[in-house]
């Protein structure tokens, strides 16, 4: 923390939309305007790394960076390799609806479209839902099962069920606590997330 304030902040990086946005002149998305903010109260100046997680989290315990971020959600995993923040944001997965279309009293058997690549099968199998696999779940007439603030993005209506809850996390260092203590405050006191996230998410 004596050398983040009034110096140099390490933050390594992976692209994920919406939450970091990879441009030419630099990262954009909810985080790195998460980093940036608090690095003006810090009057610390950000580097930024990117590159894969995996190869992130190993320079993160080798302590070459200050922080990771990228999207990053509670898992076990990840808590072995780094110190967490408390979950600063939680993503609601329901099933959504486009305007005008008849909610079904359940899931049973209603056939749901979900990226190729998703975390939801399962669940949404056990909701008895039949999850079918899309290229691009934007571009879809099925019922899409999707985050809440993604869903308000494309015009969905957001149905009553609760498929999964992503917690999103920031990793740092182990036993860095002056640090962590001053991220959470930071994110504590950061609010409108939901709406940040539809935004960016529209404008993409």
């Amino acid at each position: 923390m004596e050398r983040i304030q009034d110096g140099v902040l390490e933050v390594g990086l992976t692209e994920n939309p919406p939450w970091v946005i990879r441009r030419e002149d630099g990262p954009a998305g909810l985080e790195p305007e998460i980093i940036r903010s608090l690095a003006e109260q810090l009057n610390s100046e950000v580097h930024w790394h990117w590159d894969s997680e995996d190869d992130l989290l190993a320079a993160l315990q080798h302590r070459q960076l200050d922080l990771v971020i990228g999207g990053l959600t509670k898992r076990s995993r990840l808590s072995s390799q780094a110190a967490l923040t408390r979950p600063y944001y939680q993503s609601r997965y329901t099933v959504g609806f486009r305007s005008g279309a008849q909610f079904p009293t359940s899931l049973d058997g209603l056939e749901v479209a979900i990226p190729t690549i998703n975390h939801l099968y399962a669940a949404l199998e056990d909701k008895n839902a039949k999850p079918v696999k899309v290229t691009d779940i934007s571009h879809t007439e099925r019922p899409v099962a999707a985050p809440t603030w993604w869903l308000s993005a494309h015009g969905l209506i957001a149905g009553p069920w609760e498929i999964i809850t992503d917690k999103h996390v920031m990793a740092l260092p182990k036993g860095e606590n002056a640090w962590m203590l001053a991220l959470q405050r930071h994110l504590n006191g950061y609010s409108n997330i939901e709406e940040q996230l539809q935004q960016l998410e529209a404008a993409q």
